[in-house]
Parts: C-alpha cells; sequence; structure tokens
C-alpha cells in the first residue's frame, strides 16, 4: 500500500491489547469536510427536533440543560459521497486489507456526539458479541481532541477474547477496573479496537461536543457465519465496498480485491436507495444487567 502504513508492532498491538492508535492518519481535507458536514447534521437534527418531526437516523436526548444530538446513525443516508470517500481514504483501506482481511465491507456508519456533562455516560461495555473465527472492528475516527481526564475512552486491554462479568466489576471498581488505560485521540486520529474489548468512557468535563464517526468492518464470511443479518444484506454491503473501491485509489487497492467485490456493475442510485430501505438491527453490545451504583460510578462524585 503507497499511502499509508500500519507497522507490525501496532497490528500486534491490536491483537494483544485489543485496541491501537493511528496518530493523524485521516487527511486533513477530508477532516475539514467531515466537521463541516457533522456540524451541518447536528443543526439539521436539532432544528426537525424542535419542529416535531424528528429525523429516523437522528438519536435526540432531551439532557438538563435542553435537547442535544447523541448520535445519529446510519449517515452514510444523508453524506453518501463524504462516506465513500472517508472509507476510500488510504489508512481506512488499510485498516480493512492490514486489520481485517479479505472479504471485509463496512456494516455501520455513525456519528457519536458527546457533549458536556450532564450528557449521558457510555457505561463500561462489550461491543457484538460474536464468534471470534473472523476479525471484527469498530473504528473511531476522531473530528475534535479527546484529552486524557475529559471523557477519552477507557480500555482494559486484553478483554477482548470473552465475556466478563460487567456488573461486579463496574460495581466493584468503577471506572478503576485493574488495568484500566485511558486512550487519547486528536482530530484526525483513528481509533481501531477489537469489537469485543470491554470499554467505557467518563463524563466529558470540558465545554462543547466531542463528534467521532464509528465505522463497523467485518469480513463478509464473519457475517454469513454469525447469522445475525441476512445474506442479502451483507451482499448490499458488499457492493457498497465496491463503490469504495472505485472511489479509491488504484496504489491503495490490494489488486485482487477488485475481483472480490462486483467492482464497476453495482448501480450507486438503486443501491444508496437499498441500503437504506433494508435496514437490518447491528448485533447489540453487552452492558451490565442492572444499573451499578458507585461512588465515582458511572458519573464521577465530583459533579454529582
Amino acid at each position: 500500500m503507497a499511502n499509508f502504513n500500519i507497522s507490525s508492532s501496532q497490528q500486534q498491538q491490536l491483537k494483544d491489547r485489543g485496541y491501537v492508535l493511528l496518530e493523524q492518519a485521516l487527511p486533513q481535507a477530508l477532516l475539514l469536510r467531515w466537521q463541516s458536514r457533522a456540524a451541518e447534521l447536528e443543526r439539521r437534527a436539532l432544528e426537525a427536533q424542535a419542529q416535531g418531526r424528528p429525523l429516523y437516523h437522528a438519536c435526540v436526548v432531551q439532557d438538563p440543560v435542553g435537547p442535544r444530538l447523541m448520535r445519529y446513525d446510519d449517515v452514510f443516508a444523508d453524506a453518501w459521497d463524504d462516506s465513500l470517500a472517508l472509507l476510500a481514504c488510504p489508512a481506512m483501506l488499510v485498516v480493512a486489507q492490514q486489520l481485517c482481511g479479505d472479504g471485509t465491507v463496512p456494516l455501520q456508519l455513525d456519528i457519536l456526539y458527546k457533549h458536556q456533562h450532564p450528557h449521558p455516560v457510555i457505561n463500561w461495555h462489550q461491543g457484538a458479541q460474536h464468534p471470534r473465527s473472523y476479525p471484527y472492528l469498530n473504528i473511531g475516527i476522531y473530528l475534535d481532541p479527546a484529552p486524557a481526564g475529559d471523557g477519552c475512552l477507557r480500555y482494559v486491554p486484553g478483554t477482548q477474547h470473552r465475556l466478563h462479568d460487567i456488573q461486579d466489576l463496574s460495581a466493584e471498581h468503577g471506572w478503576d477496573i485493574p488495568g484500566v488505560a485511558q486512550q487519547p485521540a486528536q482530530p484526525g486520529d483513528i481509533l481501531v479496537q477489537d469489537m469485543m474489548i470491554l470499554h467505557g468512557s467518563e463524563p466529558k468535563r470540558s465545554p462543547g461536543c466531542r463528534r467521532t464517526i464509528y465505522v463497523e468492518l467485518r469480513p463478509m464470511a464473519g457475517i454469513l457465519e454469525s447469522g445475525r443479518q441476512s445474506p442479502e444484506w451483507a451482499e448490499l454491503r458488499r457492493q457498497w465496498m465496491a463503490l469504495v473501491l472505485e472511489r479509491a485509489n488504484p496504489a491503495d487497492v490490494p489488486p485482487h480485491w477488485y475481483e472480490l467485490y462486483p467492482v464497476g456493475k453495482v448501480d450507486e442510485a438503486e443501491l444508496r436507495a437499498r441500503l437504506v430501505a433494508q435496514r437490518e438491527a447491528p448485533i447489540p453490545a453487552v452492558w451490565a444487567t442492572f444499573p451499578v451504583e458507585h461512588p465515582n460510578y458511572p458519573v464521577p462524585a465530583d459533579l454529582r
């Protein structure tokens, strides 16, 4: 791959720890493009909510300070060209090839908006439980700073291989589960995590909003093995990836991938409509069974 590289040590970190940060991996022009798009989507969602016609893809919550956008799901529906450009950028294609493998397709493309406290906290959880025969990655593309101590992601390294007792761990340790690590990030950074690693994030203390694009990647064979979505849904993702490859610089695409995907054979307008219409629920994350109360979890004592 000519335009981006993931070192062998970074690949090993993902295997061992369950996450790896790729610093300044997003091209500057694409970062600016998505910062503008995320702001536009936020304005659109809040205006629609105020007018009594909430958008299907937007989750607006009533915080004590007023309505705020928490997430915007299936963002490709309203940012199609930007989404293709993102998935086709060198770093995302290298992640797909080197960290996920042949047959990889995008499953979800959402934006998470994290506002200053009071705002919903992301409690400890593990992403979609699945057979671990194939990689299953969640990729966070940062549009805003996420400094340590300000609600950045917390990971418990090495927890990705099986389910853990989140109820007991969080009730006993709060945010300080043994071995926990904070992972700060800057705009343009890409944070790749194994879907099943135990993670969460404390309240954001500083003013303003932190926007992070989340892309799920998984090989087609893994989707079919799990059986949680239909083969038809998976095939639409394969066609989506074909359009991504058409947008990409050929230097960033493994030559044999042009044979794995129906490149040059997909009607773009038809596929876009079908992706929106044929929505199937993602595999749910695993959380604590009941609400957990702890002196510093989920909201630290000094913020209560």
